[in-house]
C-alpha cells in the first residue's frame, strides 16, 4: 500500500477529532467553511463523490477522491466509512502534503 502514511495520518486526525465522518456532515461542514480538506474513498458511490466534488468547487475546498477502495474507513477505524472532512487547517495542509507525495488518486485544488 503505497500511501500508507497517508492513511495512518488520517487514523491520527480522527483519534485527535479533527475530523467530521459521513457524507451528509461532511457537506455541511464544507458549507458551512468548516472543512479544510475533504478526503472520499473509492467505494463511495458516484453520486456521493459528485455531491462532494461539486461542494467543495463551489465553496473551494480542497478534496481528494482515493483509489483504494475500504481504505479509508479501515485508518480510521471506522469500516463503513466512505467520507471524511478534516476541520484543523493545520492537519489539512499536513496531510494533503503527504498526499501529493505519493499521489495514488484524484486530488482537487481549489483557489
Amino acid at each position: 500500500m503505497e500511501n500508507e502514511k497517508f492513511l495512518r495520518f488520517l487514523g491520527l486526525a480522527a483519534r485527535a477529532g479533527k475530523i467530521i465522518c459521513g457524507a451528509q456532515g461532511v457537506d455541511q461542514a464544507v458549507k458551512k467553511r468548516k472543512a479544510k480538506l475533504v478526503v472520499a474513498d473509492g467505494g463511495a458511490s458516484e453520486n456521493t463523490k459528485k455531491q462532494i466534488k461539486d461542494a467543495c468547487a463551489y465553496y473551494h475546498v480542497k478534496c481528494i477522491i482515493l483509489d483504494e477502495c475500504g481504505v479509508l474507513g479501515k485508518s480510521i477505524h471506522k469500516p463503513n466509512n466512505k467520507v471524511i472532512g478534516i476541520v484543523c487547517p493545520q492537519f489539512a495542509q499536513s496531510a494533503w502534503d503527504k498526499y501529493n507525495a505519493i499521489s495514488g488518486g484524484e486530488t482537487i485544488e481549489q483557489d
